[in-house]
């Protein structure tokens, strides 16, 4: 590769969860890098993204055919050779505007929900458009080159990295900001409300536990929609938790939330990759998940995780309560956690994954 790279990462919107993160990470991982790079956003990012100088092309309702001009004038003006798109949106529109220029176009596919991966027209397009095709777990790889029957000769997997606390919290001092009652055993789940993240199954895992476990908490950080809420809110009434499940909705204080609890937990339905597995290891957390999607490829079940069937409250009970019962496997799965993520799943180790597919294009 003889040319300077100047790479465009662009977006459809920047809300909380896990897209975002890995977007935010990978821009700021190769500007540290010394590689130039713009970001393009179709909607006026949300407040808490730190990201410098995010350009705002505000997408109109239908095929936006101004938009694709703005792009491709913006490509071109600054004469960008490699546009990364993450969203299917993003990837249709970036490549429609670079058709006719040097520009090579890749895209990293984030969906969870599988039904994404269909031949739809918009997967058609850019299975043409694009050069490149990057699943965030080799889980959706399959999806790609199965479903969509995309190259595997220009199929890549990718997986998202975290960031290593500097400093190991005292998690008694942090319970105690936070609000925390000492005595508490903290449950901590991280993800929107709807049903694919399995908050519900989670609530209902706390009903079987809390006889044994009175001490047990609920923490869920996420938000949702009024339905969404209401479903969930309901089912802690129903099954008489309101003093043991709190709904603390959008916070930036995830890190605190994770030094604070004594298990992770997220019984996810479905999931792409599963970020938040890797940012409770780096607080030195035991996971207990869902043996679905890319989860599998993260957590090495009785290693460094415990997994269970989705949609099983009762396996998921008793998951979370053989770490209780036993500090021994809590300690165990924590260090083991934190060793992984530290040796396979760091920042550092996504961007140079990406540098290899960059340095792949002929520009």
């Amino acid at each position: 590769m003889g040319l300077i790279l100047n790479v465009l990462e662009i977006v459809q919107s920047l809300e909380k969860g896990g897209r975002t993160k890995r977007f935010c990470d990978t821009v700021i991982g190769l500007k540290n890098r010394k590689i130039s790079v713009s970001v393009i956003c179709f909607a006026q990012p949300s407040f808490w993204v730190q990201l410098p100088e995010v350009i705002v092309f505000e997408k109109q309702a239908g095929l936006d055919w101004t938009l694709i001009g703005k792009i491709r004038q913006y490509i071109k003006a600054n004469n960008i050779n490699i546009v990364h798109a993450h969203c299917e949106l993003s990837q249709l529109y970036s490549g429609i505007a670079a058709i006719g220029t040097s520009t090579k176009v890749i895209g990293t596919f984030h969906r969870s929900d599988p039904s994404k991966y269909t031949k739809n027209t918009i997967n058609r397009l850019i299975k043409i458009l694009l050069h490149e095709y990057i699943a965030v777990s080799n889980n959706r790889l399959s999806l790609l080159t199965e479903s969509l029957n995309f190259s595997k000769k220009h199929c890549h997997v990718v997986h998202a990295g975290t960031h290593l606390p500097q400093v190991e919290a005292d998690k008694e001092i942090i319970k105690q900001q936070l609000g925390i009652a000492k005595e508490q055993y903290v449950l901590v789940s991280i993800g929107h409300l709807g049903q694919i993240k399995g908050h519900q199954d989670t609530i209902l895992a706390l009903a079987i536990l809390v006889e044994k476990h009175p001490n047990l908490h609920l923490y869920i950080l996420g938000d949702g929609l009024d339905i969404e809420k209401k479903e969930l809110n309901d089912l802690v009434s129903s099954n008489s938790l309101n003093h043991h499940v709190t709904f603390l909705g959008q916070t930036n204080d995830v890190s605190s939330w994770l030094d604070a609890c004594d298990i992770f937990v997220q019984p996810s339905i479905e999931e792409a990759f599963g970020l938040v597995f890797i940012e409770a290891w780096a607080h030195k957390k035991p996971v207990v998940a869902t043996n679905v999607g890319g989860i599998k490829e993260i957590i090495i079940e009785n290693e460094t995780g415990l997994l269970v069937p989705p949609k099983s409250p009762l396996e998921l009970a008793k998951a979370i309560s053989s770490i209780i019962k036993s500090p021994e496997l809590n300690k165990k799965l924590s260090e083991l956690g934190y060793n992984r993520i530290k040796n396979n799943f760091s920042i550092s180790h996504m961007i140079d994954n990406y540098l290899l597919i960059f340095d792949q294009l002929d520009i």
